[in-house]
């Protein structure tokens, strides 16, 4: 019995709901005073559940000798009961599929929390590069990314990441920008991106004379990456939405105020 209990409460069940249901599949047609007693519930409270699993389709009223009694469904009804519900909720993920623009709409005025993960040495630093490219794999909409890095430093971390192709994130939506160091590497990943027709890829150059970034810091939908790239490499995600928008301001004024 207790399967059965189970079933029926992830079907979305009451308690009380399941005890008058099982109630009246043990006893056959009966009455509700039959039915609240083989329950153990009340029966001026059973004829309220009665009545509740009577509009689910649960339980079916049926005449007898003029008198009106219950009765539960049965195997195959309930079987049948189990498949147009799962009908219901199939309509009900196309219908909020269909809703989804409406959805989000109403969770901007949800409060964000910040969610900050750390990541440690050079397998940290891949794990944030994996992650970043199974996001920006799921996206079908247009979108941007941000990208502040040295490539010097990228390759001390990661040796033969250019001819591997490791660091260039390309998916036919997105427009990438990137603020790049000016270092003795930077020609080798230039070359990289012109092989293979990144036509969505812009990038400014930071001189020499300002200094190697000693971060390599990515941004994309609502998290940002910082990766220490000087010592023992390591890095962190952060998700939040206003840490991003401030992000991208400080990365239009530096792009800006490049050639």
């Amino acid at each position: 019995m207790h399967k059965i209990d189970q079933i029926l409460k992830t079907l979305g069940l009451s308690e009380n709901e399941t005890k008058v249901f099982l109630g009246a599949l043990k006893t056959g047609q009966a009455t509700v005073s039959r039915i609240a007693y083989e329950a153990g519930i009340a029966r001026t409270y059973a004829y309220e559940l009665v009545e509740q699993l009577k509009t689910k389709g649960l339980l079916a009223e049926v005449e007898e000798k003029g008198k009106k009694k219950l009765e539960a469904l049965d195997f195959e009804g309930l079987m049948a009961y189990i498949a147009r519900k799962k009908r219901e909720t199939e309509k009900l993920e196309k219908e909020l599929e269909r809703a989804t623009s409406e959805f989000h709409a109403l969770r901007t005025y949800i409060p964000q929390k910040t969610k900050v993960r750390f990541f440690e040495g050079v397998a940290g630093i891949k794990s944030i590069n994996s992650e970043i490219r199974k996001d920006l794999e799921k996206l079908s909409k247009p979108y941007q990314f941000y990208v502040v890095f040295s490539a010097d430093r990228m390759e001390e971390v990661l040796p033969g990441w250019i001819e591997h192709n490791e660091h260039i994130y390309y998916e036919p939506h997105m427009k990438k920008f990137a603020i790049i160091s000016e270092t003795p590497m930077l020609p080798k990943f230039l070359g990289q991106v012109e092989k293979h027709q990144q036509i969505n890829f812009r990038f400014k150059i930071w001189p020499k004379e300002k200094n190697e970034f000693p971060t390599d810091t990515l941004c994309w939908q609502n998290k940002i990456a910082i990766l220490d790239m000087k010592g023992h490499p390591s890095g962190i995600i952060i998700e939040n939405k206003a840490v991003v928008e401030t992000f991208i301001m400080w990365f239009s004024q530096m792009w800006d105020s490049l050639k």
